[in-house]
């Protein structure tokens, strides 16, 4: 059976080459001689060729989630938006992780870093923020780019160099993300931006923000942890998959009320993690219990990552794309988060019983986590985000809109966390 191939890059190596054929099935098989990362925990490296079934979640999970925005994106390139081969043979060559997607005549250029930055300023940066905002099916890929980025939300990347942000052209990295927020709920990216500056001032590790208008856009501008700067200055990948990826499920799967994983199936891939696994573990749920806590709708499999070192060993991500659903609540709605703790995904209803369940539940005690070490975190965390979160809105007091976000917030954040206190 004819098929086409497009070959895969994983940190700088060629790592294997990904297969379709004329009925669309997709397979993967890794180089003889690669000894890199992973591509995937669902793919391991080994001499076999990887199906459609384990292939296509992981790469649907590099594209944007929404049916819409791949379509717009596969109209630019005259190809299906919903055939991820196609769409990535085009796009591929900046992609969440490590990777680089291209074919094979491409591959020694790529190999060459064969790269070239296009600067762009705050009017050009305006317009794709608004541009996201107004159009709902607005491609997020100028045409002469080759980035990805899975995810719902409309938002692009951008390279950071001496000073200026530049689109990146050939196989450059981008180093930022660009969000201008959910187009439904006001102010979304200024609230992204203080949960994960809350998430840090309590001491989770989560991903660099920093927040401003271009010419009046709101944006939220993240620093890509799968990106760090070389000894010479060069911009360096790491590879990282999300954990619908880890465990082969497709992004439309991605809650668990859907069928997607949960808690369980996470700290399961955890597990797997050897020396880094006890410590990958007591972040999740620290992670977990902070997103209870401030009511995060969307901390789905999709926004938990691991991160690969270079023989393949893995650390659970930094936290990102965290957000509170509190500041648009009507009164007396019964909200509920992405995962449930011991059972429980009701806002408010998480009790010390539901907190023994997920310990007994996993067997975290096997790996050095307690029921009583649980509760007294969330008891900390349930103490500490109130204070912290009105000492950021009042250090983010010049910024337009803080107020009004306060006065939407931060009752309901303190009313959910002394609720949580009394249930402890």
């Amino acid at each position: 059976m004819t098929q086409r191939t497009l070959e895969v890059i994983i940190a700088g190596q060629r790592a294997g080459t990904l297969s379709q054929t004329q009925d669309g099935l997709l397979s993967f098989a890794y180089k003889p001689d690669y000894n890199g990362p992973p591509l995937s925990v669902s793919m391991r490296v080994a001499n076999r060729i990887y199906t459609d079934k384990q292939v296509r979640p992981f790469l649907f999970g590099l594209l944007p989630d929404d049916h819409a925005i791949r379509r717009s994106l596969g109209a630019e390139f005259g190809v299906s938006g919903n055939n991820p081969f196609e769409l990535l043979g085009h796009v591929g060559l900046d992609c969440p992780g490590a990777i680089q997607i291209c074919h094979e005549n491409d591959v020694d250029s790529v190999l060459a870093r064969a790269e070239s930055l296009e600067p762009i300023d705050e009017d050009g940066i305006a317009l794709r923020l608004k541009q996201g905002r107004l159009q709902a099916d607005a491609a997020w890929i100028d045409p002469h780019e080759h980035w990805s980025l899975g995810g719902q939300q409309s938002k692009f990347a951008l390279r950071f160099e001496n000073g200026t942000w530049n689109r990146c052209l050939g196989s450059a990295a981008t180093t930022h993300i660009f969000k201008g927020g959910i187009r439904h709920l006001e102010m979304q990216a200024l609230n992204e931006y203080l949960c994960m500056e809350l998430a840090k001032s309590c001491g989770i590790p989560a991903a660099g923000v920093t927040f401003r208008e271009y010419c009046g856009e709101p944006a939220i501008v993240i620093e890509r942890y799968d990106r760090i700067r070389g000894a010479n200055g060069a911009v360096v990948r790491l590879h990282q998959e999300d954990f619908c990826q880890a465990l082969g499920v497709l992004p439309e799967n991605k809650y668990p009320e859907n069928g997607g994983p949960g808690a369980t199936e996470i700290i399961g891939i955890l597990k797997t993690t050897g020396n880094t696994a006890a410590s990958n573990i007591a972040l999740f749920v620290e992670m977990l219990f902070f997103n209870y806590l401030i009511a995060a709708p969307d901390a789905h499999a999709k926004n938990y990552s691991l991160l690969f070192g270079p023989a393949g060993e893995a650390v659970l991500a930094p936290l990102y794309d965290v957000a509170s659903m509190l500041p648009y609540v009507r009164p007396r709605e019964r909200m509920r988060v992405a995962m449930s703790i011991g059972g429980k995904n009701r806002v408010g209803r998480v009790g010390a019983n539901a907190i023994a369940r997920l310990v007994e539940t996993n067997a975290l005690d096997d790996f050095g986590i307690s029921a009583k070490a649980c509760k007294r975190l969330m008891t900390e965390l349930a103490g500490t985000i109130p204070v912290k979160l009105k000492a950021l809105f009042n250090e983010s007091a010049d910024i337009p809109g803080v107020l009004e976000l306060e006065e939407r917030m931060m009752p309901h954040v303190a009313s959910l966390c002394e609720t949580e206190l009394k249930l402890l």
